[in-house]
């Protein structure tokens, strides 16, 4: 098969985004046995997707696989994908969001002339602003120049009708699929876990394996948790707590891991602090 096929296939994200990928791959196969002049345009993407879902490491692998198959699309510039969020500027202000855009542009182009290949743009702030001259304004610039790009908007709604009416007005712009991206279960953060401690050569006991299910469990609760990035940094937390004692051990205990329970002031202050950069409004 194809490397970067087998990764994407392998990734816990749902299905939709992987039935996408296998669309590509029987594409390719048929543009390869019925060669055709005309190019054959990928649909764009709106994609419905958390934080933490690992949206980054999910384009990284979708442009080399793209650009693996030779006869999918373009690739031209410094860069096969860039990402950017776009500020919601209010009615009768400077739009200055899109110049930074089209410099992007020019920036993921380097010394070319052209940037042809992938953007992925954070459209989140304009979930309940979409009918506005500034990202209308938005929608015809991306129209422009649909043909040299593969985008990828993205935001996070729970509210399927506000999302069915804004895919419906991008639709009148360009070609679309919308894909839900989801967070993986605790099941599979957990295998996560076990193979950030098996770099370490830690293992857990069956009491321990519980504790971090259930301190797992409480921060999947939080709307704004951010998946495989928290569960990693709780890790590190771990580990460097493991490392710094004086009866340093490699099999991980309940009694070792208390400070690290559902209930600890760990969790409450991870979860206030996924919060607080949520409201700020990090991330893509």
């Amino acid at each position: 098969m194809n490397q970067y096929y087998d990764e994407i296939m392998a990734l816990k994200v749902g299905d939709e985004f992987k039935t996408v990928v296998e669309r590509w791959r029987v594409l390719s196969e048929n543009i390869r046995q019925f060669p055709t002049d005309a190019p054959v345009l990928l649909p764009d993407m709106l994609w419905n997707a958390p934080s933490g879902v690992g949206k980054t490491k999910l384009l990284q692998l979708m442009c080399e696989y793209l650009a693996s198959k030779k006869n999918l699309m373009d690739f031209y510039g410094d860069v096969k994908f860039f990402e950017f969020l776009l500020g919601y500027c209010p009615p009768g202000s400077s739009f200055t969001e899109l110049p930074r855009l089209m410099e992007a542009v020019r920036d993921a182009a380097g010394f070319r002339n052209e940037y042809r290949g992938v953007m992925h743009i954070n459209v989140g702030e304009w979930l309940d602003h979409f009918t506005e001259s500034h990202f209308i304004a938005f929608m015809e610039y991306l129209a422009a120049n649909s043909d040299k790009w593969l985008i990828v908007l993205s935001l996070h709604t729970e509210e399927e009708e506000k999302l069915h009416h804004f895919a419906a007005f991008l639709s009148m712009y360009i070609r679309l699929e919308r894909i839900t991206l989801a967070l993986p279960d605790t099941s599979d953060l957990m295998t996560y876990v076990d193979r950030i401690f098996s770099q370490y050569g830690l293992t857990m006991d069956e009491e321990a394996r519980q504790l971090l299910t259930a301190t797992i469990d409480t921060l999947r609760k939080n709307r704004y948790f951010d998946g495989f990035k928290s569960i990693k940094m709780l890790c590190q937390d771990i580990v460097y707590a493991v490392f710094c004692r004086q009866d340093r051990t490699d099999r991980l205990t309940a009694a070792l891991l208390e400070d690290f329970s559902s209930d600890s002031d760990y969790v409450r202050r991870t979860v206030a602090n996924i919060e607080k950069v949520s409201r700020i409004g990090f991330g893509l």
